[in-house]
């Protein structure tokens, strides 16, 4: 099998709702299979869980004991790629590659990539976790994508290992795991993941225009204080109340114009959930 994707989630049904439904609008079938490890406090987060274990069949969903233990043994070299998302992201854009085409550039031996980017885009400019507005410096057209030097580049194009929609070949990003050691949650993850920045291939690809954002308007960790809910902001607990209410956020009023970075806040709408007929 080719590609699969891999969510990490915590406490948010209902913003995972609208990545999956999003994933099903816009994704253009690149992931074989869906899987999602996730993990809550308490009765009433698993409830809105089970609402989505429900409502979305297709998906694996794997209840996170160990989140070291859970990831390595999901990241399974029987898929070619692997993808990693975070549950607050949407995949807001449609995609018009297909896999075949993302394959084609993994292969060019004189241009060997580190991983291919479903974040980044001719659009970004600004970085919002570092609050910091940037320039993509020299970067080369490659067919219908665009490749960088990563060590060359500022702000996000500088972030290559990230597990906000980036596709690594599955033996590199096994290899990778397994030379940084223990992790705790995505936020450590990819932390550890910088220390090998000066050892992989530095090159990256990404798209003329970016297809997924994340929506910072709340926090879930308790390890990195990421910037988040100052415009728009949407407490965890409030969006799993309206989740097990049957409310969920409205992906088609949801307004994605001006994403200029891999992060931005954006205001939800919402609408009451109507089952899908079979």
């Amino acid at each position: 099998m080719e590609n699969q994707l891999i969510i990490f989630s915590k406490n948010r049904s209902c913003q995972l709702h609208l990545l999956l439904e999003s994933i099903e609008k816009n994704s253009n079938n690149i992931f074989d299979s869906i899987f999602v490890i996730f993990t809550y406090t308490n009765k009433d987060y698993f409830a809105g869980y089970n609402k989505l274990i429900l409502r979305f069949p297709n998906v694996s969903f794997i209840v996170e004991d160990d989140f070291y233990n859970n990831t390595m043994d999901r990241v399974n070299v029987e898929f070619e790629y692997t993808t990693f998302m975070v549950d607050d992201m949407v995949f807001y854009n449609k995609l018009e590659s297909a896999m075949e085409d993302i394959k084609g550039v993994f292969d060019i031996p004189e241009k060997p990539i580190s991983c291919f980017s479903l974040r980044l885009g001719m659009n970004c400019n600004y970085s919002h976790p570092a609050n910091l507005s940037y320039e993509l410096g020299n970067h080369e057209k490659i067919g219908n994508f665009n490749l960088v030097n990563v060590m060359e580049q500022k702000g996000d194009f500088a972030y290559p290992l990230s597990v906000d929609g980036h596709i690594f070949k599955t033996d590199f990003i096994k290899k990778s795991l397994h030379k940084i050691g223990r992790f705790s949650n995505p936020n450590t993850l990819e932390s550890k993941l910088q220390n090998l920045m000066g050892v992989i291939n530095p090159n990256m690809i990404f798209l003329d225009e970016s297809v997924i954002v994340g929506v910072p308007v709340n926090l879930v960790n308790d390890t990195h204080k990421n910037r988040q809910g100052i415009r728009f902001p949407f407490s965890e607990n409030d969006l799993n109340i309206r989740y097990n209410n049957n409310e969920v956020i409205d992906f088609i009023t949801v307004d994605f114009n001006g994403i200029n970075g891999p992060h931005k806040e954006i205001e939800y709408k919402f609408k009451k959930y109507v089952t899908k007929l079979s």
